[in-house]
């Protein structure tokens, strides 16, 4: 096949180097681009890496403070128990304390007793509104009321008045109920004669 002649126009030019070769600085776009696409991958995964940690530190945190909490909930419950003890210690001694005028009361009682005769029940109370006055009531394993007469004898001696007494005899015991007031008026001494 032949080539017809034609005339075919050639923009190319003959010239080298046409258009002026790029500046150092533009050739150093493409290694910035894959330095910086490098650089985004390591600091990315080190983000990571960090974020990782510092969740891990959050949760043994929050494991620290659960403890702590607990721990502190504990120590509440402790002291909420050493203050009932003490409250109870407080109210045992105030009792013993407030007891002890009645001590020298049961003493007497006890020793005047003989060895035929026993107390079935002995109770001693006071009322708030007049803790001078004591109510006694006394059950002694009895058949007389001699035994009586002797207790209340010796009660009469620490100064202690009965108002409204009532016994009962009756199968072998004696049921004895009174009120008890201190009698704290001391009669006058007399006076000797030179």
């Amino acid at each position: 096949m032949q080539i017809t002649d034609r005339h075919i126009d050639d923009f190319k030019s003959d010239r080298k180097d046409i258009t002026p070769p790029l500046p150092m600085v533009l050739r150093l776009v493409p290694i910035l681009f894959y330095c910086s696409i490098a650089v985004t991958v390591i600091l990315s995964s080190i983000f990571f890496i960090q974020f990782r940690l510092a969740i891990q530190k959050r949760d043994s945190h929050k494991a620290q403070a659960g403890s702590l909490n607990a721990q502190t909930q504990e120590s509440r419950n402790q002291r909420a128990a050493l203050e009932a003890q003490i409250k109870k210690a407080t109210d045992i001694q105030s009792w013993v304390e407030s007891s002890r005028p009645l001590q020298p009361l049961v003493v007497a009682i006890t020793r005047s007793m003989s060895p035929k005769s026993s107390i079935m029940d002995l109770v001693l109370s006071r009322s708030p509104e007049d803790p001078s006055q004591i109510r006694l009531a006394i059950k002694i394993g009895t058949d007389s009321t001699m035994q009586l007469d002797l207790t209340m004898e010796r009660i009469a001696a620490l100064e202690y008045r009965a108002f409204s007494p009532t016994r009962e005899l009756g199968r072998g015991e004696l049921d004895y109920k009174a009120t008890l007031v201190r009698n704290l008026q001391k009669p006058p001494e007399e006076k000797k004669a030179p």
